[in-house]
């Protein structure tokens, strides 16, 4: 279903999550969206509980930047909503990660909302954070040393297993 809302998206997607290791399917889903002209926003934390899933995460930023994504760190305080409205209409919401574990692994529950107030009030709640969030700027991200670039692509191998 996750994947069907953001094939459908005809304006736009915004996604919270506190962790971000993307199926592939899921990483194509977002770029293609971007690509086609659909405004995608996902807003992740500053902070992680685990370095790991930072750099693993981190990894997966280049290409979604390069496609015209919007990657917001949220930077006040803990982020742990796991959120996705599509053009102001749907929205998901649970217990559901943007991870492998969340998607193949753990048993978790979401909530689809087919309604106009209910997406206006998670849009609101996204728009929040993002105000206290920082954009992430494609160039400063491509500029980053290179020993980051070559830990966050090591880790990113162990994508599955986190």
């Amino acid at each position: 279903m996750l994947l069907a809302a953001i094939y459908s998206a005809r304006r736009e997607v915004v996604l919270t999550t506190p962790y971000f290791i993307p199926s592939e399917a899921l990483l194509t889903a977002l770029r293609s969206a971007a690509m086609r002209g659909v405004r995608v926003v996902l807003i992740v934390p500053a902070r992680v509980d685990s370095m790991l899933v930072r750099y693993a995460g981190n990894a997966y930023f280049n290409d979604l930047l390069a496609a015209g994504v919007e990657v917001l760190c949220f930077g006040d305080g803990l982020l742990h909503t796991k959120s996705m409205v599509i053009d102001g209409e749907v929205t998901i919401f649970g217990t559901v990660n943007l991870d492998l574990r969340s998607f193949e692994l753990n048993f978790e529950v979401s909530l689809i909302a087919y309604d106009m107030d209910f997406s206006a009030a998670t849009r609101e709640l996204q728009a929040r954070y993002a105000a206290r969030s920082t954009p992430i700027d494609q160039a400063q991200w491509l500029a980053r040393p290179w020993w980051r670039r070559t830990l966050e692509n090591a880790v990113q191998m162990m994508s599955p297993l986190l």
